[in-house]
């Protein structure tokens, strides 16, 4: 079973050449294809099965799993070897029970139009912000409302579900990435109330949210959310305009947005994304870098960079707000 490495092993790495992670040509969430109706703005009520027949090995990945060991160079996300396959995230060493226990995750299989969503991929902007929520550094608890965006296999969504927050965690509207999510979530979050407090939606950036904020029952529809998640969702500057509309349309005043982001593509398109929100008025907090260990964990990152090139294992957190005129000059964003 995949582990995330803090014990010192590190599977299935995904390698970037040039400017795109896993070595694929992006393609812009807003040029993607249009998903269709059934799936792109539904909750998704029951996970489909799994299918094995499909199932196949890259030689690349083969080929990435040995790089850390060989060259000592850190990773920028981890994989299982098969659908099938879970993948075992360990939470620090310091997290309290019950947040200490580890979680189960399964990666989607996205068909191949659709392989430019990266999904197949646990990213480690996804394992910080992961850490971030475990630790308890993040302010989300019992009965905050929280929305993940571009949530891949839902990991911090997960988290935060685990500290007894409402939960509504979207992707693409792909039966097989939804499913895969709505399994992680079954899987890993028990509760012992009879409404259940996660959902799982499709949704496309910049289109109607009204499904996000209709998701769960424990509130008026169109309440908006405290918390967004938002990991490794940035690095498509085509796809900041839509992803900033539905951050704003689905964040309440006086909410926070939590951004975690690699520098895998370089920096330029997080500079870029900043700049946009900040156009639209928004507030961003302070950032904070940091870098994985070969051995697992994170460490404080204080190199330079020039250039748009690739940081390996670096991750930049960073919050952002959409309305702070009733906030007051005091407010700071934790």
């Amino acid at each position: 079973m995949a582990q995330d490495g803090r014990d010192g092993t590190e599977i299935a790495i995904a390698e970037a050449d040039g400017d795109h992670p896993g070595g694929r040509d992006p393609m812009p969430r807003t040029d993607r294809p249009e998903p269709s109706a059934s799936s792109s703005s539904s909750p998704v009520l029951s996970p489909s099965p799994a299918s094995s027949s499909s199932a196949s090995i890259d030689p690349l990945d083969i080929f990435d799993t040995s790089l850390a060991a060989i060259f000592s160079v850190p990773p920028i996300s981890f994989s299982t070897y098969s659908p099938s396959s879970l993948h075992t995230y360990v939470p620090p060493s310091s997290a309290a029970p019950p947040l200490s226990a580890p979680i189960e995750l399964r990666l989607a299989e996205p068909p191949a139009n659709l392989t430019s969503l990266q999904a197949n991929y646990l990213w480690l902007a996804g394992v910080y912000l992961a850490d971030l929520l475990s630790l308890g550094e993040i302010g989300i608890g019992v009965g905050s409302r929280v929305a993940e965006l571009g949530a891949g296999a839902g990991l911090p969504g997960v988290v935060a579900a685990r500290r007894g927050a409402e939960v509504v965690s979207s992707d693409w509207g792909d039966p097989a990435i939804l499913s895969t999510l709505l399994d992680n979530f079954e899987r890993n979050v028990s509760t012992s109330t009879p409404t259940r407090t996660y959902a799982v939606v499709g949704h496309q950036w910049g289109t109607d949210p009204s499904p996000l904020l209709q998701a769960l029952c424990t509130h008026p529809p169109q309440t908006r959310f405290d918390h967004l998640l938002l990991a490794d969702t940035i690095w498509i500057t085509e796809a900041h305009s839509a992803l900033l509309d539905s951050v704003v349309a689905l964040l309440r005043p006086g909410g926070v947005a939590h951004i975690a982001a690699g520098y895998h593509t370089g920096r330029g398109p997080v500079e870029r994304f900043v700049s946009a929100a900040r156009a639209r008025g928004a507030r961003v907090g302070s950032m904070r870098e940091v870098q994985w260990k070969l051995g697992g964990g994170w460490e404080e990152y204080s190199g330079t960079h020039s250039g748009e090139g690739e940081e390996r294992g670096v991750v930049v957190y960073f919050t952002l707000q959409t309305d702070t005129k009733d906030l007051g000059d005091e407010f700071t964003i934790r």
